[in-house]
């Protein structure tokens, strides 16, 4: 019997496939002893007693933007001890004009090159805290969006991307940007990784292991 509740939140900017995205971590969620609810509508934020039901919220939703209520009560619920994990524009391209969310998120998607970018994840080789979920992780190639994005220094980062000072570039030094990061928030932890622009990204097994590990690691500790 599934011990743990698990809502996903999917949809948006079709894109971003939040469906397909979504798909590839829900045989891990179920064999990790969640009991995965699916709503494709922002409204399900709106139902507190759900919320207050879950241990783990993955948002993908890509472009959106929730209502005053909706944000009220879904950070609300996150702040009482629920989890919260997504990545890449489904997480931080999103509810751009709720200042709490975003808060409770930690960062913000600012801009990428055009197209599909090589480059390499840095991991963090000693992160002050919550090293297990990047353990035994090398730097690691991707091919993909590479975000260039705001975000604070209260989080926790395990990994990261350079982007080169390349010619004609506004900038006039190399800048290292957060890749996976974790947060606290209240009661509630918060799991970033800003890979999967699609469903291949995801697939990589750093990634894979990355995101896989953050999810659990996000879920409720305390009972309810």
């Amino acid at each position: 019997m599934s011990e743990r509740n698990a809502l996903i939140v999917r949809g948006g900017w079709e894109g971003h496939d939040p469906v397909g995205c979504t798909e590839v971590f829900l045989p891990f969620l179920r064999r990790s002893g969640f009991a995965v609810t699916i709503s494709e509508d922002l409204s399900v934020y709106e139902d507190v007693q759900l919320l207050e039901r879950q241990d783990l919220i993955v948002h993908s939703w890509s472009g959106g933007t929730l209502t005053a209520g909706q944000e009220q009560h879904l950070v609300d619920a996150v702040e009482a001890g629920v989890g919260f994990a997504g990545w890449h524009g489904g997480v931080i391209g999103t509810n751009v004009a709720n200042a709490r969310y975003l808060r409770m998120v930690g960062g913000r998607f600012l801009w990428h090159p055009d197209g599909l970018q090589r480059y390499t994840v840095n991991v963090v080789p000693d992160p002050p805290r919550d090293a297990a979920i990047v353990a035994g992780l090398t730097d690691f190639a991707v091919e993909t969006e590479q975000y260039w994005v705001l975000a604070d220094d209260y989080n926790t980062v395990l990994a990261t991307t350079r982007f080169d000072l390349d010619s004609g570039a506004p900038w006039d030094r190399p800048v290292d940007m957060p890749v996976t990061w974790t947060r606290r928030w209240a009661r509630g932890r918060v799991f970033v990784c800003v890979l999967g622009h699609r469903v291949a990204d995801l697939k990589v097994p750093e990634t894979t292991t990355m995101i896989e590990r953050g999810l659990l690691w996000a879920a409720r500790r305390d009972p309810r």
